[in-house]
């Protein structure tokens, strides 16, 4: 015989509507009934109807992850999140890459929407905010995910990465360097636009006078960050510090260093941004900014939850803060 949800009801010693909530992911059920529920639905063993709930509430329990580079290493972090919070609501999750390409963008929407998902998560590139507009006008439940669009109108899960980059930045002013190179993507991406703005605050900030060849602009790769950390130390033999937008191409900038002969951090100190997995296997360990991704992915799969429930459009922001990791990529002058 089935299990029902009186069942559980009974044996969780709660009331159906209760345990309806639970199953539906409703926020208005606290952790300890929550988990009490949750522990009896796996004991007996229930499986709901999926199709027929999704009838019934209109729902397909499915929401869409726009992924804009799948070979980016900070997103598997910020797509595990969204997975594991997900799966707590009772949420399967569908992935599309776009590779930064507006026109798949677009693409992706319409196939998510298409198959009728209850909500999406983006990332999206300033290219499309027409996007972003249309899904807020027709009231579809989205979240915009790791990079806030100046523009953008929809809620949105983001890190400040001005205030991050000049933190990265200051933290080698105050040892002391003052010739400071920047590999960045530049406009290319947002991240690198803001990340860049957050160097030329805190050198500013200092008083030190910038070089157009210390800011050398590349793709997201170890190889092109090589080849931008050539350019730059060939360029200027005064460099005694590098601080890198993403961890990836500062992987590129130890290999650019050690060809010459000189050593990290005893001639060149190096900061990266993001702490991907390899950050802390290098040698020396890389100095990076964290950007904690998994917790912005479980974030935006709550607020997409209460977009979804909600009876009103929102606009909200939240900002997560970072955190500077010294290791021993970084010395004194």
């Amino acid at each position: 015989m089935a299990v029902t949800i009186k069942d559980i009801a009974k044996h969780a010693e709660v009331s159906v509507s209760t345990v309806s909530r639970v199953l539906n992911g409703k926020p208005d059920v606290n952790i300890e009934t929550q988990t009490r529920v949750q522990e009896v639905i796996k004991k007996l063993g229930y499986s709901p109807n999926s199709v027929a709930r999704g009838l019934v509430l209109r729902r397909t329990n499915v929401i869409g992850f726009v992924v804009p580079d799948i070979m980016n290493p900070n997103f598997p972090e910020l797509a595990r999140g969204i997975m594991e919070r997900a799966d707590h609501y009772g949420y399967s999750v569908i992935f599309v890459d776009t590779n930064h390409d507006s026109k798949v963008e677009k693409k992706a929407i319409k196939l998510l929407r298409s198959n009728q998902v209850d909500g999406i998560i983006v990332s999206f590139t300033e290219a499309n905010q027409d996007e972003l507009v249309k899904l807020k006008k027709e009231n579809f439940p989205s979240v915009q995910v790791y990079r806030k669009s100046p523009n953008s109108i929809l809620s949105t899960i983001a890190i400040d990465n001005v205030a991050s980059a000049y933190r990265a930045v200051k933290y080698l002013i105050e040892l002391g360097h003052t010739h400071i190179g920047h590999i960045t993507t530049g406009e290319k991406t947002q991240s690198g636009m803001e990340r860049l703005q957050g160097y030329q605050k805190a050198m500013k900030e200092a008083g030190i006078p910038v070089k157009d060849s210390w800011i050398q602009v590349c793709a997201h790769s170890a190889d092109e960050g090589e080849k931008a950390a050539d350019r730059l130390l060939d360029t200027d033999k005064s460099i005694t510090a590098v601080f890198s937008s993403h961890d990836l191409m500062a992987v590129g900038v130890y290999e650019s260093v050690y060809k010459r002969g000189l050593s990290i951090p005893n001639d060149i100190s190096v900061v990266g941004h993001d702490d991907i997995g390899i950050s802390k296997y290098l040698r020396p360990k890389l100095t990076t900014i964290k950007t904690f991704k998994k917790n912005l992915g479980k974030a935006a799969v709550d607020l997409l939850i209460e977009e979804m429930q909600s009876e009103t459009p929102m606009n909200r922001e939240e900002i997560f803060q970072t955190e500077l990791i010294v290791r021993g990529s970084t010395g004194k002058t």
